[in-house]
């Protein structure tokens, strides 16, 4: 469809004559004889140009196209203002008034064609980011649920996921607290404990590569798979057991060659698996790739570092892990952490530390576990300055408890 504009003169001369210069260039035109009238046309129809004497009587030219600027159309009007004036103080005048264009008369064809389809090629490049927002919206509309249902769908999985978590844990010798910050609605931090036998204590603590949903599917997995020791009882099964101190090893290596990540080469993890023998005290534990365990002497307050390092867990087949043993004492602490904890970053990027968590460790000593789980998660929020972690948060305490 062509262009409709509207021609605003008292002179029907010109009208005329502009009218006739539009239409040969198949413009359709719609005609006033003063402001007034234009005004009442604007108001119930369509008009997206607008060529406007300057001196009419009633509503001048600048005076209507003051009261166009002043009235939010649905769609910009671009206004040519005609006037015999070539003084700069009425070109300042009509532009104060909002005027796009103008033409000094008596009016030239070439002139008025070149103006129009001047304003013709700005209205319709106003139309065309017009359209553009609307898609734009549209889509950021679209987006704005999407993003809806994803965070909908990531807090029920990260609900399901700390319902796979245990309950701190209280028997007689032993006692378990913990702590988990996730860094996003789901985490790829994961870990448990469970009793096999009358005299054993299982426990496990992994960290996922990564962060978010491939982190935490692979998070989920791992925790079906070891849920209530499953994996070490199926090794026992295989009558494996005859070398108890070994299972921890085996567990893991039988991991490291179930989740081999020959797909993704970044979706590995670390962890330790460890038993604790709950008569006697002793730890027996593969550290695979994960930070070093620290274990709290009850008798002195000091914290010492247990284990070297190990390879992690899914990035090369043939690997053989190691075991380790580590006697806790009446009132001994054994910390596993994982690194969103030494490496959470202050407003300064200066990393926590292994040596302030040695430090913080030991000046809780004599605090409940539980208090000392909420004085690590304090210290990492006045640390940081938030809640907002880098990395999942993961500490495990297992306490053997005091001599009554």
């Amino acid at each position: 469809m062509n262009m409709r504009i509207l021609v605003v003169d008292d002179d029907p001369s010109v009208l005329r004559i502009i009218a006739a210069m539009l239409r040969r260039w198949d413009y359709e035109v719609t005609l006033a004889h003063d402001g007034a009238e234009a005004w009442a046309i604007l108001q119930r129809e369509e008009i997206r140009l607008v060529i406007s004497d300057w001196m009419m009587p009633g509503l001048t030219g600048p005076e209507l196209c003051c009261r166009v600027r002043a009235t939010e159309f649905s769609s910009y009007v671009y206004f040519i203002l005609l006037t015999g004036r070539e003084d700069k103080p009425s070109l300042i005048q009509g532009m104060d008034a909002g005027a796009d264009d103008f033409m000094v008369k008596p009016v030239y064809q070439e002139e008025l064609r070149v103006r129009v389809r001047a304003g013709e090629r700005i209205l319709r490049l106003e139309a065309e980011l017009g359209e553009r927002n609307r898609h734009l919206n549209e889509i950021n509309r679209t987006l704005s649920e999407a993003y809806a249902t994803i965070r909908h769908d990531l807090e029920s999985a990260a609900a399901m996921q700390k319902a796979l978590l245990p309950p701190p844990l209280r028997m007689p010798g032993i006692a378990v607290e913990w702590l988990f910050q996730p860094s996003s609605f789901v985490a790829g931090d994961m870990f448990d404990y469970f009793k096999l036998g009358e005299e054993q204590l299982s426990f496990y603590q992994l960290d996922v590569a990564g962060h978010g949903v491939p982190a935490a599917l692979l998070s989920f997995t791992l925790s079906r798979v070891l849920s209530g020791g499953a994996e070490e009882k199926r090794l026992r099964r295989q009558g494996l057991d005859r070398d108890a101190e070994a299972i921890p090893r085996r567990v893991v290596a039988e991991l490291n060659q179930r989740f081999q990540s020959g797909i993704d080469p970044v979706l590995y993890f670390t962890m330790i698996y460890g038993n604790l023998d709950l008569r006697s005290g002793r730890v027996t534990l593969t550290q695979a790739g994960h930070p070093r365990p620290i274990c709290l002497r009850h008798a002195g307050r000091r914290t010492e570092m247990v284990g070297g390092g190990g390879f992690p867990v899914g990035m090369l087949p043939e690997v053989e892990y190691e075991t380790l043993q580590v006697d806790l004492a009446h009132g001994d602490r054994l910390f596993l952490y994982s690194d969103g904890i030494t490496e959470c970053a202050s407003e300064t990027d200066e990393m926590f530390s292994e040596q302030r968590l040695r430090d913080l460790l030991e000046q809780t000593a004599e605090l409940p576990a539980a208090a000392v789980t909420e004085c690590v998660g304090q210290a990492l929020r006045e640390w940081k300055g938030d809640d907002n972690h880098q990395d999942d948060v993961t500490l495990l305490i297992l306490e053997r408890e005091p001599w009554p």
